[in-house]
């Protein structure tokens, strides 16, 4: 299992780095929360707009041992700078903009009253969403940054129907971790890497 993420982050470290150096990633960092880990790329910023790719572990049902493995994420996102303190030796934005998520991860998939069905099933399939971000970041010298961001992500799940085990049949609803986990913070730091 991590065999396939190191082997995922090491494609997506070399993507990035080998890009012409109009596309080249400035940063790279570590992505944390309770969503999952992974790693941030973010091209150079431009007219107060920058773009991050990210990809994390997802470890829904994990954490609670209802799953043995996790599933993968990855967020493409466009965010706008629209406020800027700065000080000596230090700097803070606050950002927001659109993204676009997939995955390939587990879904709370929770209808009228309580659905103890989905909530005990292994029910991994893809995903597919629009998102949102919003986040403040925290620059020290230019050379670290800590960024706090919070996502939503509006979407739809494709997977095995669990009701119907006699045939196969695929089942599509919302993305309910997409908005269920909105608050759940992401704290990631990054290193210029330029």
């Amino acid at each position: 299992m991590y065999g396939k993420l190191y082997t995922i982050l090491a494609a997506l470290f070399v993507a990035f780095a080998l890009q012409p150096s109009s596309l080249r990633a400035q940063e790279a960092g570590l992505f944390s929360s309770p969503k999952g880990v992974g790693a941030v790329f973010r091209l150079p910023q431009n007219d107060n707009v920058f773009h991050s790719a990210t990809f994390y572990v997802d470890v829904y049902g994990v954490i609670t041992s209802r799953c043995s493995y996790p599933g993968y994420k990855l967020n493409l996102s466009r965010q706008y700078v629209f406020k800027r303190f700065q000080r000596d030796g230090y700097c803070m934005t606050l950002y927001s903009g659109p993204g676009i998520s997939a995955g390939f991860v587990r879904d709370h998939d929770k209808r009228r009253g309580i659905d103890f069905s989905s909530l005990m099933s292994d029910n991994q399939g893809l995903m597919f969403a629009l998102s949102g971000d919003a986040g403040c970041r925290f620059d020290f010298d230019g050379r670290v940054a800590l960024d706090l961001s919070f996502t939503a992500e509006a979407g739809v799940h494709v997977r095995r129907n669990e009701r119907e085990q006699n045939y196969p049949a695929t089942y599509l609803s919302v993305y309910n971790n997409g908005l269920m986990q909105v608050l759940y913070p992401q704290l990631t730091i990054l290193f210029n890497i330029k």
